[in-house]
């Protein structure tokens, strides 16, 4: 632990701060078998005495990117229903059942483009398709997924109805749970007009055919369609979705900033990293970057202390076996006294009163002038008379 020089801060009276350094290398105890999960305990204790409480505040941080927007249990997984033939996607159950589920491998960090070419590779081997039979392109411009089926059958997508909704990769691919108005299907039918595609939602009750709507300007209509329209995903992609940025959290900051991730209320969030690098480089904060947020620490001592790297949902992020390092700074500050405010009632009387006073003695004052002024005629009445 660094120590700062001997001079006094004039606002407080007391020592220059100190900047504990720590290394999840050197941590007392791991959790979960991950590194950004650790306990690292003082050799000696930070204390205060009771009238001085401490300030603590992130000046520096060196984090690899080292971890994937990618990962198994998180968003690994596609959930699709086919068809070779026309008709429409199936629900068991309010979810799209049976179901093929694709998963992404290996885990990592993969864009647009590489997503894209995965899935349609994957899809068309699993189905025993050929090469494009069903089709995932990334538009840069739109920023968003599109899809096509080339040839007969109809490929629905569960984005809204999944069989499990925790580790599929709806909102990466631009299929939100909130507004998506059913599962997304692409389909060929043959003929002059053969690419449809639309949403399809479940039927009443949950089990049997489900409900189509189409968005292709025809659907089963004869209104003429271009056969190289493709069904445009519901929003953009979001392959950040997962990690969108990083959170430094700590057992003793639990009372300083608040978090909508848990309704608005304290969280133990001690500082947000932004994520400004490229995978395989280095994320570092410095204090020079700018306005560094100092928290009120309630406790008065402190022997140990439990630090935790998360992305914005409060999920562990995996550093695949790397090591990062914090700063923290440590300021001691004396507690003010402070004096309880006047009540303001009590104000208003005693202005009041102070008013009737002047305005008593302005009468009283007023009455010794006039008495005054009076026995000075007197006097000189008086004196004309003798």
């Amino acid at each position: 632990m660094s120590k700062g020089g001997n001079t006094n801060i004039p606002e407080t009276e007391t020592r220059t701060s100190r900047v504990l350094f720590i290394s999840s290398g050197d941590a007392t105890a791991i959790f979960n078998e991950n590194r950004s999960n650790y306990k690292f305990t003082l050799e000696e204790a930070v204390v205060v005495p009771n009238h001085h409480s401490i300030v603590m505040s992130l000046i520096g941080a060196e984090i690899p990117y080292s971890f994937y927007n990618f990962i198994d249990s998180r968003n690994t997984l596609l959930y699709y229903q086919y068809n070779p033939a026309t008709g429409s996607t199936v629900y068991a159950a309010g979810v799209v059942a049976p179901v093929v589920v694709l998963q992404l491998r290996p885990e990592g960090n993969w864009n647009a483009v590489q997503l894209a070419e995965y899935i349609t590779r994957g899809v068309n081997i699993q189905l025993g398709l050929a090469v494009n039979s069903f089709q995932m392109l990334f538009d840069p411009i739109a920023i968003k997924f599109k899809f096509i089926m080339n040839t007969t059958g109809r490929v629905t997508l569960a984005m809204k109805n999944s069989p499990n909704l925790v580790v599929d990769m709806n909102e990466e691919i631009g299929f939100d749970l909130t507004n998506t108005p059913g599962d997304p299907f692409v389909e060929n039918v043959g003929g002059a007009l053969p690419i449809r595609y639309g949403y399809v939602n479940e039927p009443v009750g949950g089990t049997g055919i489900g409900i189509d709507t189409y968005l292709d300007g025809g659907g089963h209509a004869a209104t003429p369609i271009s056969p190289l329209i493709y069904l445009y995903a519901d929003d953009v992609c979001d392959m950040s979705n997962s990690i969108r940025t990083l959170f430094v959290r700590s057992n003793l900051t639990s009372s300083s900033i608040l978090d909508s991730h848990v309704g608005g209320g304290f969280s133990n969030i001690l500082a947000r990293i932004p994520i400004d690098k490229e995978p395989g480089e280095v994320i570092n904060i410095r204090a020079s970057d700018g306005n560094v947020h100092q928290l009120l620490l309630k406790v008065k001592d402190f022997t140990e202390i439990h630090i935790r790297l998360t992305n914005q949902r409060n999920e562990e992020i995996n550093l695949n076996g790397l090591d990062f390092n914090i700063s923290l700074k440590l300021d001691f500050i004396e507690n003010k006294r402070l004096q309880m405010p006047d009540n303001i009632r009590e104000l208003v009387d005693e202005g009041k009163k102070e008013i009737t006073d002047i305005e008593k003695v302005d009468k009283d004052l007023s009455h010794k002038s006039g008495a005054l002024a009076k026995t000075k005629k007197k006097k000189v009445k008086t004196s004309k008379s003798k």
